[in-house]
């Protein structure tokens, strides 16, 4: 291929990706936890993103899929072992999940 055509290529590619990459939502949105025994907990991405810095590689491989709907095997139990959001919040990074008093920071009724 010749030069000017593989710039016209590159082009109209970036053309027709930007639109897509531009709109391509960043965040995830809001994840309801329903734990048994407990009042529901709402995950809010635009928080933990936006406002807190985090990015999408900080929980997602290693500790969560990306894959909406996806059921987690958690409870507090965990949560205070050092699992799933227990690594941020260990009282160190974020608040820690053993403290009583922050139960209503995740826990929404």
């Amino acid at each position: 291929m010749k030069r000017p055509t593989l710039y016209f290529a590159f082009v109209l590619g970036a053309c027709i990706l930007s639109p897509l990459v531009a709109s391509a939502k960043v965040g995830g949105g809001d994840i309801e936890y329903k734990p048994k025994g407990a009042a529901p907990v709402l995950f809010n991405h635009e928080y933990h993103v936006n406002l807190k810095g985090q990015r999408c590689n900080s929980c997602h491989y290693k500790t969560f899929q990306m894959t909406g709907g996806a059921e987690f095997k958690m409870d507090m139990s965990l949560l205070t072992k050092g699992k799933f959001c227990g690594i941020c919040h260990n009282g160190k990074p974020a608040f820690d999940v053993k403290d009583a008093n922050a139960c209503k920071r995740c826990h929404k009724e």
